[in-house]
């Protein structure tokens, strides 16, 4: 190695051709290397979707999900199964084990699935699809959240919404949108219960009318000796005038009669109660994604200069920006940049005053360097900059100048001993190259081990990389480049007798001073170390007894503040989106307020854009016109935690308009799951909701606990329809009647369109004042196979229930999950503990046919901190090893 070392010093063009390599590739990788949130994760998730419509959570779950389930078995790999059975739509998700093909299995599901032939009718095609990209809770592939507002007119905001998604999609940054704020468009076809009755005839009809005439045809060619003409039909209208003169049927006399005859048609958003606003304006709100390829930073400059270029062009109308993920992540790049340059100077300055202001340049050189050559390697790597690899270039900085520091020390010794400045830089740098080695390489196993760890911690690994990398470079900086470049002519100079030298050596007569008072109080240490090694152990031991009292906290999965609170809430599911608009409007006067009295304090505007959703949710997973959303953007500032605010918030909404909630939750996003999140299993359902129920009260009487909820619930009233024997006797089933029901009041689809951006449903179903009270379903003419009418009530009884609202399972078992947050987070560890001794321990006891798994953040602490502890293990073996 000193061969080596001496070569360099001897020949520094070598050292200067390194650095000139090193900063060409660094420059190149670093032009290549792509900007996002958090990394990309690999995928581990496959799902499989299948709508049918008008289907109850029980028909789902008995048609469709338990097929679907039952099919997987035997499929190497998967890992867990978990299914929401809900109105309309089966939902399965297929966890994947580590190192498995996630496109093997992926096949292996899809041919399971298309291998079910028993679905029921009605039921559409299944949807098999992998997961495309995976992040630190699901945020890897964000971009940002915006919003379109402008006239109070949903059609008018509807089409400048769909040229803004043109637009955009036509730009080459942008791939991926999602647009929400507004229902589906069917072409409605309001049929006259009476005029059904006048011409006898039915739904059946009238939807195969409309499908073989509206339609599109070929009939073939005709080749004549000069050409081949082809004969076609082309008769599909998408306009509701071309629909309603749609020929149903002609009667007896020759007369036509047509769709519009018999029917009002419409074209119109359906009645799924789906609406946004933002700053009080009806609004249309776009999600902007990214893919694993794409920069995270580019589409965000591409959307901010759209979005300026759209808001100049048109004044009625307005992008708001309401929440960009690259903002935080130039927030972490300027922490980076100005950490980075105090340290430079820092590092000059210190070494500047003690040796030379040359040396102490070159010493700080090793700082860009390390990072240059971390970025050069890094794209090889495939890293992105996020804000964990941010963090870990952060975190390292003030490791990088350490070695850099000792060499350049020890070569400033040997140099004033006499030596000549090439022979002080091999001697300096071969005295302490050994205790510099062993002190970088230690460092670099015990983040080593991260590399290998998986789960949520595969995040982790792109830090532990940038602290490696740069921890390398900067061992090949302190025992090539810096002794190299030390020996050159003029770098080392003797002290003079200028003021500047004079200055120096007052300041190091007093750091000699306070050296010589460490070393007395060291020798003593050293001289009496049979005394002194119990001082390290009682400091550990008070640590632990401090830890295991609580007076000092800790918490795996801190509760890390966002710049928006977000409060999601349920009413009991039946309920009208009136209601839920109400109490929306409620708390965004509630903020208004809140809001002014924070400018008065504090002088300042903090809330920058409030946003109303009716219709569905993220956190509670739940959608329908009893829930809605809040998001409040909170701009940056040192001012006021979003984690306060949200508490705030939740003590100003009044405790009667929370008390008549199913659920609500109040705060930011939670990155690791719910703080405490159990998960109780079993077949038999009344024991399951009776666990379910003890647990939530026993969880609840926790003071450390709010918004304790579960994810099963109560369903909408429902009507249940029970033939009576005249039913039979006139040759009706529970089959035809409960279809022609489902006809009148819930609809059929005849046909789709498509019309502009817009897949588009030909929707049947009778008027809406036929449809609209218990009297009309009580009324309706039920038709038999002899073409003779009777009323429901004189064929049927029925009677009122709660239906359910939806059905979980974990691995083909019913699963209820209860679900709460703390309002503090550093209680999170005691808090799962707690109710592990006080009321896990003893749910066997009380209910035999349940069982429970804890999930959210213990379930993720539980799994990081074993990955982490075998990592931390080797790391130790290996640095004992290093260091014997």
């Amino acid at each position: 190695m000193r061969k080596f070392i001496a070569f360099f010093i001897h020949n520094p063009i070598y050292a200067n051709a390194l650095i000139v390599i090193t900063v060409i590739a660094g420059i190149i990788s670093f032009t290549m290397m792509k900007k996002s949130f958090f990394p990309e994760l690999t995928p581990n998730m496959v799902y499989v979707n299948v709508s049918y419509p008008g289907a109850s959570p029980e028909e789902i779950e008995q048609g469709i999900t338990t097929r679907i389930e039952e099919s997987l078995n035997g499929i190497e790999g998967i890992k867990e199964i978990t299914s929401t059975s809900s109105e309309n739509v089966s939902n399965v998700n297929i966890e994947i084990y580590e190192g498995f093909n996630i496109d093997e299995v992926l096949q292996n599901v899809k041919n399971s699935v298309d291998g079910i032939y028993s679905f029921p009718q009605g039921a559409e095609k299944p949807s098999v699809q992998k997961q495309n990209s995976r992040g630190m809770g699901g945020m890897g592939n964000m971009v940002g959240f915006y919003a379109l507002t402008g006239p109070n007119d949903l059609w008018l905001l509807k089409e400048k919404a769909d040229k803004m998604e043109q637009d955009l999609l036509n730009d080459d940054e942008i791939s991926q949108i999602q647009v929400i704020g507004y229902a589906p468009i069917i072409i409605s076809v309001e049929i006259d219960e009476a005029a059904l009755l006048r011409y006898n005839i039915n739904f059946d009809r009238i939807s195969s009318a409309i499908k073989v005439s509206n339609i599109d045809i070929s009939g073939g060619s005709i080749k004549t000796q000069r050409d081949e003409i082809i004969i076609r039909s082309n008769n599909r209208n998408t306009t509701t005038e071309g629909v309603e003169n749609i020929v149903v049927f002609s009667d007896i006399n020759g007369d036509i009669v047509k769709l519009k005859d018999i029917a009002k048609v419409a074209l119109e958003f359906s009645d799924i109660p789906i609406k946004s606003y933002v700053n009080g304006e009806r609004a249309i709100n776009f999600l902007i994604k990214k893919t694993p390829d794409e920069d995270i930073k580019k589409i965000a400059n591409s959307m901010q200069a759209y979005i300026t270029k759209f808001n100049n062009e048109n004044p009625e109308y307005e992008i708001v920006t309401l929440f960009q993920f690259s903002d935080m992540l130039d927030q972490r790049i300027e922490t980076l940049s100005s950490n980075l340059l105090i340290g430079l100077l820092l590092v000059a300055l210190i070494l500047g005053l003690f040796l030379s202001f040359r040396l102490s340049i070159w010493v700080a050189f090793g700082i860009p360097f390390s990072f240059i050559g971390m970025l050069s390697i890094g794209v090889l790597y495939g890293i992105t900059i996020n804000m964990i690899s941010l963090f870990g270039m952060i975190l390292v900085i003030g490791i990088l100048v350490d070695d850099g520091i000792v060499v350049a020390e020890n070569i400033y010794s040997h140099f004033q001993r006499g030596k000549s400045p090439m022979k002080a830089a091999l001697d300096g740098t071969m005295e302490v190259i050994t205790p510099v080695f062993t002190s970088v390489i230690t460092t670099v196993f015990a983040f080593a081990t991260l590399l290998f760890v998986g789960g949520q911690m595969e995040m982790m690994q792109e830090m532990a990389f940038c602290v490696i990398v740069a921890l390398l470079f900067s061992l090949i900086e302190v025992f090539l480049i810096l002794p190299s470049h030390l020996a050159s002519k003029g770098t080392l100079t003797q002290e003079g007798t200028t003021k500047y030298d004079k200055f120096k050596q007052k300041v190091e007569k007093k750091v000699n001073q306070l050296r010589d008072g460490y070393t007395k109080i060291n020798t003593n240490f050293v001289k009496n170390y049979r005394k002194h090694v119990w001082t390290p152990v009682a400091m550990m031991v008070i640590v632990i007894i401090l830890l295991a009292t609580g007076v000092i906290r800790w918490t795996f999965f801190p509760s890390v503040p966002f710049n928006e609170v977000k409060i999601e809430f349920s009413y009991k599911p039946g309920e009208r989106e009136f209601r839920t608009e109400n109490f929306l409007w409620y708390v965004d006067s509630i903020i208004s307020d809140y809001h002014q009295e924070l400018i008065e304090e504090f002088n300042d505007t903090l809330f920058t854009d409030v946003s109303l959703s009716v219709g569905f949710t993220e956190e509670l997973g739940v959608s329908g016109p009893h829930v809605g959303s809040i998001r409040l953007a909170i701009k940056e500032n040192e001012l006021i935690s979003t984690i306060d605010i949200s508490n705030e918030l939740q003590k100003r909404i009044h405790p009667d308009s929370i008390a008549i909630m199913e659920k609500i939750s109040v705060g930011g996003f939670q990155q690791f799951g719910k703080a405490v999140s159990i998960s109780l299993q079993s077949e038999d359902d009344e024991e399951l909701k009776s666990a379910v129920k003890w647990l939530k009260q026993g969880i609840g009487s926790m003071n450390t606990v709010k918004e304790v909820m579960d994810n099963g619930g109560i369903g909408s009233q429902e009507i249940h329809i029970n033939l009576k024997e005249k039913a039979y006797a006139l040759g009706l089933n529970e089959a035809t009647v409960m279809k022609q029901i489902r006809q009148g009041f819930f609809g059929e689809e005849a046909q789709r369109l498509i019309i502009g951006r817009d897949e588009v449903k030909i929707w049947l179903r009778y008027l809406e004042s036929d449809r609209n009270s218990i009297g009309d379903l009580s009324k309706v003419k039920i038709k038999t196979i002899n073409g003779d009418t009777y009323p429901l009530e004189e064929v049927a009884n029925y009677e009122y229930k709660r239906g359910r609202v939806k059905i979980n399972h974990i691995n083909g078992t019913k699963e209820i999950r209860v679900d709460a947050s703390l309002y503090n987070s550093e209680f999170s560890g005691e808090v799962n503990e707690q109710i592990e001794r006080e009321y896990l321990s003893v749910l066997k006891n009380n209910f035999p046919n349940v069982n429970y798994k804890i999930m959210g953040q213990a379930e993720e602490a539980a799994d990081s901190g074993k990955r982490l502890g075998i990592a931390f293990l080797i790391s130790i073996i290996l640095i004992l090893l290093t260091m014997a």
